[in-house]
């Protein structure tokens, strides 16, 4: 049985085992396999409850059977899998994670928040890939937008708060100083709504990672105008260092035996170059 061996939290950790790895009988596998996380470290005993805003297809949303699937669900998955611990997705809106986290509702934060040095300040955090910021434009891109120049004045829908705001909030200081339009920012609740007002006509672009662009381009009906603003790594977030250093230790693993580069190609993602370890303050992109 393959076992993960913790560092600083030894004492709080148990070992990490992934479940009937190295064993033919599933049902013997299931009696070895030992929860990498004491219990007293997670919101319920045997499980991984992890909180993701699904509506980031293809990283995460709800499908036509109203199961949460996706890259990050994957991923999720099979963390939980490597800690012999239950998976439990709660789908919440952006805003409300990190609050629900602080207040002990789940244990991990798994729906593609960027790392910022401030984040880094309230919670713990684990970089593990790499997005940029990009627009989407109604197909046929009639506007001819092809940089983040060409944004100024434009009225943009974006899910709010977050680092898609950040960034078009940034770019908005840049415009006012050279005398330029500014762009109108639309807030949403969540994307779906950002793309569903796309569609109608309400705004001329929505700005979200690269990854979710480029899936909503692919009827037709919208198509990815500007990439790469604002690249920076993106993070899972936890309340406990012991759980941290866990899922650290264990995304490490699943890097060493080729799991996240499989599953980065299959959705086109780029892996952080950086170490995969708790983090605080300024990272490199990588």
């Amino acid at each position: 049985m393959r076992r993960l061996l913790l560092a600083a939290t030894a004492a709080l950790v148990l070992p990490l085992a992934a479940c009937g790895a190295d064993s033919d009988d599933s049902s013997e596998a299931a009696a070895d396999c030992v929860p990498g996380l004491d219990g007293s470290e997670l919101v319920a005993e045997g499980k991984l409850t992890i909180s993701t805003n699904a509506t980031l297809p293809p990283m995460q949303y709800v499908d036509e059977n109203d199961d949460i699937v996706g890259m990050r669900v994957d991923l999720g998955r099979r963390i939980a899998e490597e800690l012999c611990l239950q998976p439990e997705f709660v789908n919440v809106p952006f805003d409300a994670q990190i609050p629900g986290l602080q207040g002990g509702r789940w244990d991990m934060i798994d729906t593609g928040m960027f790392y910022t040095p401030e984040r880094a300040e309230t919670i713990r955090l684990v970089p593990y890939e790499i997005q940029g910021v990009a627009v989407s434009v109604p197909g046929g891109n009639a506007r001819g937008v092809s940089s983040q120049d060409d944004l100024s004045g434009m009225t943009i829908g974006v899910e709010a708060p977050g680092y898609e705001y950040d960034t078009l909030e940034a770019l908005n200081a840049e415009f006012a100083a050279d005398g330029r339009p500014e762009i109108t920012i639309q807030t949403f609740q969540n994307n779906a709504d950002a793309y569903q007002a796309l569609s109608a006509g309400q705004v001329e672009g929505v700005a979200i990672v690269e990854s979710v662009t480029s899936y909503y381009q692919e009827d037709g009906r919208f198509e990815t105008a500007v990439t790469g603003m604002n690249e920076a790594p993106l993070a899972l977030g936890f309340q406990s260092e012991a759980t941290a250093e866990a899922v650290a230790d264990v995304m490490n693993q699943l890097k060493d035996d080729g799991y996240l580069d499989e599953l980065f190609d299959e959705y086109g993602v780029t892996p952080y170059a950086g170490p995969i370890e708790v983090s605080t303050g300024q990272l490199a992109a990588g």
